[in-house]
């Protein structure tokens, strides 16, 4: 069912202070603490590359996500609950490693190991707890970027090594092996190469814990190409405690890239190592030596094993049989002869990154892949379930009209999928609220929002689909359909994006556009296209060569180069669209794509245009948002213009230093509101850019790939944590128009629904998620108002009519007698300094109880019907007032005359059976009197 949501008029607001010019009073993050982000889901694990679980408990796993921070399961993965959310600067966890001989121990390394060109992100360095999770604090090693694995002395958790990768996208020097023997409070670097070589893998040996195995890994990135193996790839061993290396040789190829090493506990003179080498003459695999590492002789050159090096290259050793060993690649892979043979684990996502084997019981693991960790008790027969997390990594969203409204996403190594922004019931947002939509995990996904029935969604290397949701079947409506995989971007036709854009024109019925090099025009949903562009990038053919190389080609297009990235229809006019690439240029088009304009900002690097935002106001203003992660630039890039890009300003100031860009936008009401989504959060600008300041609330701390402003909402997609949805935007749309002391804000129209949410109430340590499920928005009308002192304060409701609905007040009702099965208290109003936040449920007055009478239902008074309301703040005498609506649900269908009547009726009845029991309470009263006499 189509629904228009209504929009809220700037109503100047009612207070009794005096009305000054407006001012924005303290800072947003600190005033704006009662207003709350929510987490919706989905609940479908994103990509995890650490897992670990504690010898000697078996129900314990820690586990780390790529965006969404470091996560824990007491009950075997039945739950898991974000442990580092508030505590760490970044989301993207490459280890975790808990202390043998003390549990509570743990240390956490930042930033991904296995490194994507897209959807990964850097570190912050290595955290420590010593209370198993509940708090942490940072040690340092904050420039290594990534780390790969962290080894912690098995009877000494001072002393710990760590695997550091060092930065992806740039040569720098803190890369190598580190090591603390004081418990992270000092780092020393005790193994290096050079500035473009780091450690992917490290293994302590059982026996000796003076013996270390490292494998260290020349690798980087550049915007085009993954580079994998080197010189500077070696495998490393150490025999007293990190302080000297040697470097091995003997059986090992000459040529080397990324690596990875384990030695059998049961046999600590047995070294497995994992290793990538020339792909074409297949001389990577699985080696083995029986001596230490004296010799090597390769047992394994199956490529199943060394495939796309880059992302994967695990070995681990089972802790009792020195036979079965566990590699990890797109299969997870098991040996039981010393790597001769090799079974696939079944039964979890694919894409698999770590393994923790429990050292006194094999068959318990937990493994992580790009689906989460997943445990199990019986060597991989069955497994946890891994649709309980709700770490997705999202790369955009769209959003739709339908009642509930859904919004519609691509989930990094997964499917994209279409979610409800809400439900009608007590459970929440749950699995039954999402289904796959069309496209891939890299989808951009397009439709007509007042009729989603078609959904074009796309994928990598310019795959694209249209599903039609009520036959809910896709046909395949690829633009020359060739299969690119493996070949050199400059001999494909079309070079698109990892993420190729896809939009839906809002001017001309049935017509989209799908980009690559060139801008793509279809009129028939995707039967035919044609180009309406020429190339608008810099196509520098230098750079369209192979993915990935020396070793092993990279094949499915994530680093194509000089493509369209972005690409934006404007709201105000036909035939005006806005191109960003990925090489840093921006064109326009006013003449329905008859001509293009280079509008490139003068003095813009080479970077990722990667959202352009035209002003809902204003058809000529527009906000690009540029990022030059990928040249290992973490600055921030936003710009402006206001006459069709024929001048530009950079708007960043307020925005540091590595929160880089990936998103700008303006409100749909309040001109010059705007939301920039960064790396590491979200900021917020009042001045149309002019200055930015920090608006993260309760998001926690994951890069913020898209932002959407819809029906009131402000909606975030993350690279880590999924959706979330800011409900309260007519408070934002209000703020600072008005001085005073005593403010009360007009609240925002509320829904006749039925349900309920942890936001019905409010409270200042609620952190917009539940472990199980997507947090529904209050279910009621949501006020907030603003308070100078604690004086008493009281807040009437009354209908169209006048007529006094609810009255709530400050004090509570001393008089209240709790009993089960009883009334619940009155709700009391919060009398903060500073913005407060009051939920009314939209019911009428609670019945009042009779504790020797047992009622079948409830005490609370009946929903208030549809209509206008008025709040009326009082505070010493002085009021402030604000009207709303109450809204039907248009999911039911009942006339006003209806609701009219079932309020006559319901109150009626509820004033007499508050009668009866008021009665029954004075009887009683009387009674116990007598008694006494």
């Amino acid at each position: 069912m189509k629904f228009l949501f209504p929009i809220g008029l700037f109503l100047l607001l009612t207070t009794l202070a005096f009305a000054q010019s407006a001012a924005i009073p303290q800072p947003a993050n600190s005033y704006f603490q009662a207003l709350k982000w929510r987490s919706i889901g989905p609940f479908r694990g994103g990509r995890s590359v650490a897992a670990c679980g504690v010898p000697g408990n078996p129900l314990t796993y820690y586990m780390g996500a790529t965006g969404g921070g470091l996560w824990k399961t007491e009950d075997a993965g039945q739950i898991w609950t974000n442990i580092s959310d508030g505590y760490f600067g970044t989301g993207s966890v490459g280890a975790v490693a808990v202390s043998e001989s003390n549990p509570n121990i743990v240390y956490c390394g930042m930033g991904e190991h296995a490194v994507r060109g897209v959807m990964t992100s850097h570190g912050d360095g290595v955290y420590k707890s010593n209370d198993a999770g509940k708090t942490w604090r940072k040690t340092g090693l904050s420039p290594t970027q990534h780390i790969a694995r962290i080894v912690i002395h098995p009877t000494d958790p001072d002393i710990v090594y760590v695997a550091a990768q060092g930065a992806l996208f740039g040569r720098t020097e803190e890369r190598g092996v580190y090591k603390t023997t004081d418990g992270g409070d000092t780092w020393k670097k005790v193994l290096y190469v050079d500035n473009h070589t780091g450690c992917a893998e490290l293994a302590i040996s059982p026996g000796n814990p003076l013996v270390l195995y490292a494998a260290l890994w020349e690798h980087q990135r550049l915007p085009w190409k993954v580079i994998s193996g080197g010189p500077g790839s070696g495998l490393y061993k150490s025999t007293d405690g990190g302080d000297t290396w040697e470097k091995m040789h003997k059986g090992l190829p000459e040529e080397m890239g990324k690596m990875a090493v384990t030695v059998c506990p049961s046999n600590p003179d047995k070294v497995f190592a994992l290793i990538e080498s020339d792909s074409e003459k297949e001389l990577g695999g699985l080696f083995v030596s029986a001596d230490a590492g004296k010799n090597w002789t390769r047992v394994s050159n199956d490529h199943r094993l060394v495939q796309r090096a880059w992302y994967y290259i695990e070995v681990f050793a089972d802790p009792e049989d020195e036979n079965t060993v566990y590699v990890l690649n797109a299969d997870a892979l098991r040996s039981i002869d010393g790597g001769k043979t090799w079974e696939t684990l079944s039964g979890t996502h694919g894409d698999f990154h770590d393994l923790w084997i429990n050292p006194d019981n094999p068959r318990n693991m937990v493994i992580a892949n790009d689906g989460g960790a997943a445990i199990t008790f019986n060597r991989g027969e069955s497994w946890s379930t891994q649709d309980n997390m709700p770490t997705a990594q999202v790369y955009r969203v769209n959003v739709d009209n339908s009642f509930p409204y859904r919004l519609y996403g691509g989930q990094q190594d997964n499917s994209s999928v279409s979610i409800a922004h809400r439900e009608f019931n007590n459970d929440g947002i749950t699995e039954h609220s999402w289904t796959y939509s069309a496209g891939g995990e890299s989808a951009f996904l397009a439709f007509d929002p007042d009729n989603p029935r078609y959904v074009l969604g796309g994928s990598y290397l310019g795959a694209i689909e249209v599903l039609d949701t009520k036959a809910e079947a896709a046909t395949n409506i690829m633009a020359a359909p060739i299969q690119y995989l493996g070949r050199d971007a400059k001999d494909m036709r079309y070079r698109y994006n990892w993420n190729a854009p896809i939009i839906w024109s809002r001017h001309e019925p049935n017509t989209y556009y799908h980009a690559a090099q060139y801008l793509l025009r279809t009129r028939d949903l995707g039967f035919t296209w044609e180009e309406v562009s020429p190339d608008l990038t810099r196509n520098e053919k230098e750079k369209q060569g192979k993915g990935g190389g020396p070793l092993t080609n990279e094949a499915v297009g994530a680093e194509n180069y000089g493509t369209i990235s972005y690409v934006v229809e404007s709201p105000h006019e036909k035939g005006v669209i806005w191109v960003g690439s990925d090489d840093g240029l921006v064109h326009l088009t006013r003449d329905g794509c008859n001509s293009w304009r280079n509008v490139t900002p003068p003095g813009m690097k080479e970077c990722l245009a990667n959202a352009i935002e035209i002003s809902p106001h204003d058809p000529a203003t527009a906000y690009i948002a540029t990022t030059r992660y990928k040249f290992n630039d973490h600055t921030p890039g936003l710009y402006k213009t206001t006459d069709y890009g024929k001048t530009w300003t950079n708007i960043n100031d307020g925005i540091p230093y590595g929160a880089f860009t990936r998103v700008v936008r303006e409100d749909e009401q309040r001109p010059g509101l705007l939301f920039a989504g960064t790396e590491t959060g979200l900021y917020i600008s009042w001045n149309g850019g002019e200055k930015w300041e920090p608006f993260q609330l309760n998001l926690p701390v994951v890069p913020i790939t898209d932002l959407a402003v819809r029906h009131g909402n402000l909606i975030a997609a993350t690279s880590g944590r999924g959706f979330w949805i800011l409900d309260d935007l007519s408070l934002l749309r209000q703020y600072g128009k008005v001085s005073g002391n005593f403010i009360l804000y007009q609240p925002a129209d509320a829904m006749l629904a039925n349900g309920s949410s942890e936001l019905d109430e409010t409270s200042a340590d609620f952190d917009g998620t539940n472990p199980l499920r997507g947090v529904n928005p209050a279910n009621g009308v949501v006020i907030y108002y603003q308070l100078a002192d604690t004086s008493h304060i009281t807040l009437d409701i009354r209908d169209s009519e006048g007529q006094l609905v609810r009255r709530f007040s400050s004090h509570p009702d001393t008089t209240f007698q709790e009993y089960a099965g009883g009334p619940p208290a009155e709700p009391v109003l919060t009398k903060d300094i500073g913005l407060n936040r009051f939920v009314w449920d939209m019911r009428h007055p609670t019945m009042a109880g009779a504790p020797t009478v047992y009622i079948e239902g409830s005490y609370r008074g009946h929903k208030a019907i549809p209509g206008e309301y008025t709040a009326t703040l009082t505070k010493e005498g002085n009021e402030a007032e604000a009207t709303f609506s109450i809204l039907p649900n248009p999911t039911y269908h009942t006339d006003a005359e209806d609701y009219e009547a079932y309020h006559i009726f319901m109150s009626a009845m509820e004033k007499n059976l508050d009668e009866m029991h008021r009665m029954a309470n004075r009887m009683d009263g009387m009674r116990k009197q007598v008694e006494n006499i």
